[in-house]
């Protein structure tokens, strides 16, 4: 455990809304590109291609977000040097989210990292390669994940200014962190 932390944290439905406020210009360029390279009629078309059968774009979906989480935990567990066993996965039902949770403090900038992850690598990654490869249906996948990491860029933003080596853990009811001020003696 640690001694004096500072709480970077806000409670949820501030978070999503932040969030909100914060990824709405990432997916309006993501939306905005493709219609550049493909024209404005393929913006629709990339969401047809996605939700032409219902079934296999809900299943795609449900992958996508439980493919977040498991970026998440894959990044802090190897940043941690903890492995999985310091991974706790759960269910937010106030957020109706799924969550991963680090189980140890992290350093800022690896908790950092294990939190855009998800957003590069299931949005921005699949929403681009979508675009250039003229897959709709993919670029459409990745608009949705990166919308659905609204939540990371709030911590983010919370995170702002906090030190790259600063230990900092989940806040274990709201969204972000608590920073520590030093290590406790054990």
């Amino acid at each position: 455990m640690t001694i004096d932390a500072e709480d970077r944290s806000i409670p949820i439905g501030w978070a999503a809304l932040l969030g909100i406020l914060l990824v709405a210009p990432l997916v309006a360029a993501l939306i905005w590109l493709h219609a550049m390279v493909r024209g404005p009629a393929a913006i629709g078309g990339a969401i047809d291609a996605l939700l032409a059968r219902p079934a296999v774009g809900v299943a795609l979906l449900a992958a996508g977000i439980v493919g977040h989480e498991l970026v998440h935990a894959a990044v802090w567990a190897y940043a941690g040097g903890g492995g999985w066993g310091r991974v706790r996965f759960g269910w937010n039902w106030k957020a109706l989210a799924p969550f991963a949770h680090y189980t140890h403090p992290l350093p800022a900038n690896a908790y950092r990292l294990g939190a855009v992850a998800p957003l590069v690598l299931l949005g921005v990654v699949p929403a681009v390669a979508g675009t250039l490869a003229g897959w709709g249906g993919v670029a459409a996948f990745g608009w949705l994940l990166t919308a659905g990491a609204a939540g990371d860029l709030a911590v983010l933003w919370l995170l702002r200014g906090v030190p790259a080596g600063a230990l900092v853990t989940d806040h274990p009811s709201r969204a972000g962190c608590l920073v520590h001020a030093r290590p406790a003696s054990e």
